[in-house]
């Protein structure tokens, strides 16, 4: 504000926090907007404000603190972050600045989420680090991964390459072959999740695209003329008129002519596909329903899937999405009634894809927040993930009493599936915990064994020739039966950009809860704490419990967790969270300080998911490892097993 209005005694101080302040813990789209304006003014395009010194320096502080958070957004899952390394591309290729982030990028396309790793490399080969052509037959491959991997591939990739693709170039012709090739079933299997990939272009975009798909199509030698415009001279109509009634006369004799079947579409002339039971599709008419576009131009059976799919998806955001419907291009959803209810609507889905793809159709409309459609999924059938259990639970939130108990019965089998999966990788790694364990203390139980294999150094042979140990160093074995040692304090950020962390969070939690040697306490954080340490054993009720939404306030949770340490040498803090503190970062590396000088151990975890993939602010947990905090990125077994490492040393 202060460079916009021409005020250099205000900017310099300014510029000065920025190097301090964002440099060191700024987002990466408040880096990218510090590395706009502080080059704007370098260039002299603030008008009235002469460049101070230093830009050079600051700039280039900026563009290193701006790189740093790339590693941090390997376990995004918003395409935020997908158009925020975009930006971030655009800023570093048009200075030559891609050595640090060539590398950067060469890491989240490795191990990044589905979305991230699509585009980190969409991003590459806008930057020309990579080869397109090789781009476009990953891209194409996308097509055969599982529906929810396959969609989140494509909103990445289209996110960041959208307009690459639009252009026809190398990369888009594999994607375009390989949904045109589809067999029939396999289409419609993976329509659903076609479109939502597909989704994330605008409404503008995706009829350029549709243009694009079906000039292809028209391009065919044998169907090229069928799109030239009719000529205006009636002479020349009647002569071909006469030309093709002459053909079709000469075809009869031979018994070869077939009757019509109405006006021929140019884009629909190179290839056509019959569905049993199901219409006719052809390749134009596929692009028409994955893009959501002239559902008009479709045959009846093409209309209805159409218009079940723009039930979930509707006409789209963005470029184009406010046009008129009706204005003569099919643009807009469908055309059709919409349906009066979601049993309807899970009817039609069954019928046209079959009753598996309609739960993964109903799921993703409850994700996208219709508490209507998680009421008609069938708890038996639907696909356990950590996405929809997310979904329901925030449903769960505003729901009635009645639709409450209705959501119950799906919110318990998501939880049962889930947790006894984590349970079984968690188990093996917890079992030292709740079993006597080797110690050097005197117990009274002799550790035999174990007590020669740490000897074996001293191994003497004896005036008969018998060897003996010397037992320098005996080991032993804790008791069975031991009281609880250790304390575990697991603070769980619950801010809006934590969401899916959340349920694996919950869900380790009330594992841990149950092991003998922990007493385990949950305490969820936001602008405020709340402790949920009475529930942490029953994962559903935890579950329910938990509301996500608010701030970042780090600082506040280390201090609520300060007042629960007991035996400082004996207690464990973990904090999962993505460490983009809304508040001052010296209060929180100060709490850091304290607990750490204090004896307790401490682990920050930067993502707490099946994967272990990362999303967090990296310059906030630099400066918390230097404060002697650990951070990591830790999947729930990981971080098991760092627990039954610090009980067991």
């Amino acid at each position: 504000a202060a460079a916009a209005a021409a005020l250099p005694r205000a900017v310099r101080p300014r510029l000065a926090d920025v190097a301090a302040e964002v440099c060191q813990g700024g987002t990466m789209e408040e880096l990218v907007a510090g590395i706009d304006l502080v080059e704007r003014i370098r260039a002299g395009h603030v008008p009235g404000l002469t460049p101070p010194e230093g830009l050079d320096d600051l700039t280039e502080n900026l563009y290193a603190a701006a790189v740093r958070p790339v590693d941090g957004l390997a376990g995004a899952t918003d395409i935020a972050d997908a158009r925020a390394l975009l930006a971030l591309g655009d800023r570093a290729g048009a200075t030559g600045r891609l050595l640090r982030l060539d590398h950067a990028l060469a890491r989240i396309a490795a191990a990044g989420t589905p979305l991230t790793q699509a585009a980190a490399c969409a991003v590459r080969v806008l930057l020309e680090l990579d080869n397109p052509e090789e781009y476009g037959r990953r891209l194409a491959s996308w097509v055969d991964a599982p529906a929810d991997e396959m969609t989140a591939r494509l909103q990445g990739a289209l996110t960041v390459a959208g307009p690459l693709l639009e252009a026809g170039d190398v990369t888009v012709v594999p994607l375009l072959d390989r949904v045109e090739e589809l067999p029939d079933e396999d289409f419609l299997r993976r329509l659903p999740a076609l479109r939502g990939g597909f989704d994330a272009l605008s409404p503008a975009a995706r009829d350029r695209l549709l243009a694009m798909a079906t000039d292809r199509l028209a391009d065919d030698p044998h169907g090229s003329d069928l799109r030239d415009p009719l000529p205006e001279d009636p002479a020349t109509l009647a002569a071909w008129l006469a030309a093709d009634l002459a053909g079709r006369a000469a075809l009869s004799a031979f018994d070869l002519a077939a009757e019509p079947t109405g006006p021929v579409d140019a884009a629909d002339a190179r290839s056509r596909r019959v569905l049993p039971d199901k219409g006719e599709v052809t390749a134009a008419q596929r692009w028409r329903l994955v893009l959501g576009r002239q559902a008009d131009q479709l045959p009846d059976s093409g209309r209805r899937l159409a218009t079940a799919l723009d039930e979930l998806y509707g006409a789209g955001r963005g470029e184009g999405s406010h046009t008129a419907e009706g204005a003569g291009t099919g643009q807009g959803g469908g055309r059709g009634a919409g349906f009066p209810s979601v049993r309807e609507w899970a009817d039609e889905l069954d019928a046209l894809f079959g009753a598996r793809v309609r739960e993964e159709v109903l799921a993703r409309a409850a994700t996208a927040g219709r508490v209507d459609a998680a009421l008609h999924l069938d708890p038996e059938a639907v696909r356990p993930s950590v996405d929809l259990l997310h979904a329901v639970l925030s449903l769960a939130g505003g729901a009635s009493e009645k639709s409450l108990g209705r959501l119950r019965p799906l919110v318990a089998r998501l939880v049962a599936a889930l947790t006894a999966q984590l349970a079984k990788q968690l188990r093996p790694a917890l079992t030292g915990l709740a079993s006597p364990r080797r110690t050097r203390r005197p117990t009274g139980v002799l550790d035999l064994p174990g007590t020669i294999r740490a000897n074996l150094h001293t191994a003497r042979p004896d005036d008969r020739g018998q060897v003996q140990v010397l037992p320098e160093r005996p080991v032993f074995r804790t008791r069975s039966r031991r009281g609880v040692e250790w304390r575990l304090i697991v603070l769980t950020d619950v801010s809006g950009s934590m969401e899916p962390s959340t349920v694996w969070a919950a869900l380790t939690a009330s594992i841990l809860a149950g092991v003998p040697a922990l007493k385990t306490h949950f305490v969820t954080f936001s602008d405020g704490v709340i402790d949920l340490t009475d529930r942490a054993d029953d994962p559903l009720r935890l579950l329910l419990e938990v509301r996500v939404g608010g701030g970042t306030h780090i600082a506040k949770a280390l201090r609520y967790a300060r007042d629960l340490v007991t035996v400082p040498s004996r207690t464990m803090v973990v904090v999962i969270s993505d460490f983009e503190e809304g508040y001052p970062i010296g209060d929180l590396v100060a709490e850091v300080r304290t607990l750490a000088t204090s004896g307790c151990a401490l682990l920050g975890c930067a993502s707490l998911d099946d994967r272990g993939a990362a999303r967090y602010s990296t310059g906030v947990a630099s400066q918390l490892v230097a404060a002697g905090m650990p951070v990591a990125a830790l999947s729930p077994l990981e971080l098991a097993r760092w627990v039954g490492e610090q009980v067991n040393r």
